[in-house]
């Protein structure tokens, strides 16, 4: 479970950050092509009612100011010789009003008006007017001109000087395009706001003449476009906080990878020292055990190893295989009780005293009934004697009913037993060592343990010395 769990946990930690580079870029990427498109509204193709043209964007109103100052009579402009250079004219202010509609803020924009018949312009207020003069005719004059901030001798446009201001001619088919000054907040065009009756646009003003009209007569300037751009803010995409949303889970996924590894590292580390100290302290124990009887030096380390090597061998887990080492390890802990005459007895022993010895195995699961920090702890010392036959001690349990930590270090026991000196016999030989567990197989020993141990002893993990064979380091 914890495996796959530090597999999810990799997986995540892998995958969360590529889909969110990536999927970050895409949005960047589409961000600044919405950016930077340029969108352009011909008022060819708007809905028009009336003097409004609505596009999806935004929407254009050109309208006069109306009222009493919003148009009156220009006498005309007369030569030396009394003809007329300007006939009489309507004079009247226009208003071009661009409305945002939109939740976004509009850039870079710009209006073009094509001219519907001849007329004069004389003044405009807050931008800059790009006229273009004879654009039919196929001598075009293009300047641009600020009307409200002009020298008479920069003008190179056709047009007259009057006592009004200049002239600049205009014939149909001309145009002129409007560039908002961003000084008087005309540019950027300000978002829509949301629940909100308020209208973000700008009003531009233009005062034109046109000859031979009368005063409430309004041109029908029909022809032009709008181009823009609009600005938004990766902020507003869904799709941004959903990575943010990403990206706060893989913050909280490192974290926690980096929180949970340094705290299997404190526990690991904390483990090894308890294992160390467990391990000491039981060593110390039996080398106490084992100072009554010189010849059994080493004996109960050899069976610790051998054991564990057995469980690896049989396939437990590494937590279980330690657990064996250290319930191996205090296996003969109740020779403690034993009378050393006893342990050390070099001939046979009397049946009383064979009682006696068979006793230790119930002396060490009592010394060891309340070690509870190791599961089992007393079931190495009460069983490792039994038989796989039902003949052992002390309780005459056979086959599986032996648990198996028993059976192992049955195994284990009597292999370093046969290949010891003892003090009452030398160290069998290879030859005797072998034979004894093959035919003892189904009778003393569980036969699945003894082929283990003999597949050991086969691939040179367990080795025979003419001293004490020891395991390697397990």
């Amino acid at each position: 479970m914890k495996k796959k769990y530090g597999n999810l946990m990799m997986l995540v930690n892998i995958i969360l950050p590529v889909l969110i580079v990536l999927d970050t870029a895409v949005l960047l990427i589409q961000n600044y092509l919405y950016n930077t498109r340029e969108r352009v509204c011909d008022f060819v193709n708007a809905e028009r009612s009336g003097t409004l043209f609505n596009f999806e964007d935004l929407t254009v109103e050109i309208v006069t100011r109306g009222g009493d100052s919003g148009s009156w009579i220009f006498d005309g402009l007369l030569d030396d010789d009394g003809k007329f250079l300007i006939e009489p004219a309507v004079g009247t202010i226009y208003e071009m009003v661009v409305t945002n509609n939109t939740s976004d803020t509009i850039l870079d924009w710009k209006a073009m008006l094509r001219i519907p018949e001849d007329m004069y312009v004389n003044n405009t207020w807050n931008g800059s007017f790009e006229f273009h003069q004879n654009v039919l005719s196929g001598n075009e004059n293009v300047q641009t001109l600020n009307l409200a901030e002009y020298s008479r001798f920069d003008i190179t446009l056709d047009g007259y000087m009057t006592h009004v201001g200049p002239m600049i001619t205009l014939h149909e088919g001309d145009y002129f395009v409007y560039y908002p000054n961003t000084d008087m907040n005309e540019m950027p065009i300000a978002p829509k706001l949301k629940d909100s009756n308020r209208e973000s646009g700008v009003r531009i003003g233009f005062i034109v003449y046109i000859p031979n009209r009368d005063i409430d007569y309004i041109a029908d300037f029909s022809i032009g476009e709008i181009r823009y751009h609009l600005q938004t803010s990766v902020l507003k995409s869904p799709f941004f906080w959903v990575m943010l949303g990403l990206t706060v889970i893989w913050i909280i996924c490192i974290a926690s990878t980096v929180a949970v590894r340094m705290n299997t590292k404190r526990f690991l580390d904390q483990r090894r020292r308890d294992e160390k100290a467990i391990e000491q302290t039981m060593q110390t124990f039996v080398n106490f055990i084992e100072a009554k009887d010189p010849s059994t030096s080493g004996h109960s380390l050899r069976v610790a190893k051998y054991s564990k090597m057995l469980a690896r061998e049989l396939g437990f887990c590494e937590e279980e295989c330690s657990r064996i080492y250290y319930i191996a390890l205090m296996h003969d802990c109740g020779k403690i009780y034993i009378p050393d005459g006893i342990l050390t007895k070099p001939g046979h022993l009397t049946d009383d005293e064979y009682e006696i010895m068979k006793k230790h195995t119930l002396h060490g699961a009592e010394i060891l009934r309340d070690f509870t920090a190791i599961d089992g702890m007393g079931s190495g010392a009460l069983n490792h004697h039994e038989r796989y036959d039902g003949k052992g001690y002390p309780n005459g349990i056979s086959g599986e009913d032996i648990p198996i930590i028993g059976r192992i270090i049955c195994v284990s026991d009597a292999f370093d037993a046969m290949n010891s000196r003892r003090c009452y016999r030398s160290s069998l030989s290879h030859e005797v060592i072998i034979n004894e567990l093959k035919s003892n197989r189904g009778k003393q020993f569980d036969p699945v343990i003894v082929d283990c141990l003999l597949a050991l002893i086969n691939g040179g993990e367990i080795k025979f010395s003419d001293s004490n064979s020891e395991a390697r380091e397990a």
